[in-house]
């Protein structure tokens, strides 16, 4: 199969993005559903305190795989042609972990 990214991006991927993609849903849930029914949160204090490993590894996890989409889009735009499925899903899925962390807290209150 013909891929723009190289292995290792992927294999990289692999590694960062099952935590990762836990951990924005989990913050996309509390700024969206949580949100709307019941007011404004302070979010992410109550993930800290309950699980605080899956916090601060899921939060590392998102922040690499932000930093991973910079090689990724160079990847993707030098090599166009050879642009997969699956590349357009990895890519997808950690442009979905850089909005649900990047978008301010009070978006949707």
């Amino acid at each position: 199969m013909r891929s723009a990214l190289p292995r290792w991006l992927r294999a990289v991927w692999l590694c960062l993005s099952p935590l990762g993609l836990l951990f924005a849903t989990r913050i996309a849930w509390e700024k969206t559903v949580w949100t709307w029914s019941r007011g404004r949160q302070t979010v992410g204090f109550s993930l800290m305190h309950i699980h605080p490993f899956f916090a601060i590894v899921g939060a590392v996890c998102c922040y690499l795989l932000m930093l991973w989409l910079i090689p990724s889009a160079v990847y993707v735009v030098r090599r166009r042609q050879d642009l997969s499925a699956l590349d357009k899903g990895m890519i997808g899925c950690t442009l979905f972990v850089v909005l649900a962390i990047t978008l301010p807290d009070t978006f949707f209150a």
